[in-house]
């Protein structure tokens, strides 16, 4: 169940963070791959690091997807054209 528990987290924080800002369609793609890898790598880098619920670690896997977003959103406003 810890592994399930962070794949749904970190797609959860994809969605919320779409939900906040105004993007397209791409962006939101982009959310929801970045929240779930940033969840996961975040998991796997920092497991030992913070409380634990349901088999994971919250704060290394809110962390890790909510960087990875922010460097996804700052990668794909770069990218896009004026």
């Amino acid at each position: 169940m810890g592994w399930i528990g962070v794949a749904i987290l970190g797609l959860t924080i994809g969605i919320v963070a779409n939900a906040v800002g105004a993007h397209g369609r791409r962006q939101t793609t982009i959310n929801l791959i970045a929240g779930l890898f940033g969840a996961l790598g975040g998991q796997l880098s920092f497991g030992w690091f913070g409380p634990t619920v349901a088999g994971m670690t919250l704060l290394p896997v809110v962390s890790g997807a909510m960087i990875l977003i922010v460097i996804g959103t700052a990668a794909a406003q770069a990218l896009q054209p004026q």
